[in-house]
């Protein structure tokens, strides 16, 4: 029933959409990759919609639509002309057909993030949600899904895609923010400072460090990774890092 007046309300307020040419930017990630800090600095300019992690299945083109609506209506933005629907994605299981996303017109930023700190924070965020993942289950994520975001390459148009590593963002903010805000051709520049939104801490990262506000290192308190483990992930971190800064044609 509630899918059903779901579809009622999207039906009727689709002939009414501010801006039928607007298109979809997605922050495609890993778990743990930063992607909640990209999508707070990209939702706190005026060009772009979002609302958090938002967990819908993109299986065909009327997927897209009723994301767009429900990430519209959750942040009271129904009728407010955008230039990005922004969505963060960091699991396969939200793109079962991938091809949906991609289109002409629709923009994808890569991110990845180093595993020493990326498995670390794993393995602290099950344990906080009382379902412990063992170092093995989180190295095997990872991985595989940094094969996942080597592989979309194939499938986008070259000037569609930009790479991003959350170190580099932390390191050099204002360049990788200048390089963002001319790959998405916005009026007004990506600043590192953010506003919290009603989805923080919320959909998304649920740590404390989200709401800081703004771009910050935070304080390292990291889970030892088995040597083996960690040496395994760094090599595929390595190789992937180099292929994608390779072959984006918006390198800072």
């Amino acid at each position: 029933m509630k899918n059903f007046i779901k579809n009622i309300l999207i039906s009727l307020w689709k002939p009414f959409r501010p801006n039928p040419n607007q298109d979809y930017l997605f922050i495609m990630g890993h778990p743990r990759s930063g992607s909640s800090l990209l999508m707070h600095i990209l939702e706190s300019n005026d060009e772009i919609i979002g609302f958090g992690e938002y967990f819908t299945k993109y299986k065909d083109s009327k997927s897209l639509l009723k994301s767009e609506f429900d990430i519209r209506r959750k942040s009271n933005q129904l009728f407010t002309k955008c230039k990005f629907i922004v969505n963060q994605v960091n699991h396969h299981s939200v793109t079962p057909n991938l091809k949906v996303v991609i289109s002409k017109t629709n923009k994808h930023l890569l991110l990845i993030r180093n595993p020493e700190d990326t498995l670390s924070s794993m393995i602290k965020l099950s344990d906080s949600v009382h379902q412990p993942m063992s170092q093995e289950a989180v190295t095997a994520i990872y991985i595989e899904r940094l094969e996942y975001l080597k592989k979309m390459t194939d499938l986008i148009d070259p000037l569609n895609w930009v790479f991003i590593c959350y170190d580099d963002l932390l390191n050099n903010s204002e360049e990788n923010l200048k390089t963002l805000t001319n790959f998405l051709a916005l009026k007004e520049p990506l600043k590192k400072e953010y506003q919290l939104k009603r989805f923080t801490q919320k959909w998304g990262d649920p740590s404390k460090n989200i709401t800081k506000g703004e771009i910050f290192k935070p304080p390292s308190d990291k889970v030892k990774i088995e040597a083996e483990l960690l040496k395994k992930a760094s090599k595929v971190y390595n190789e992937t890092y180099v292929f994608l800064k390779s072959k984006t044609m918006f390198n800072t």
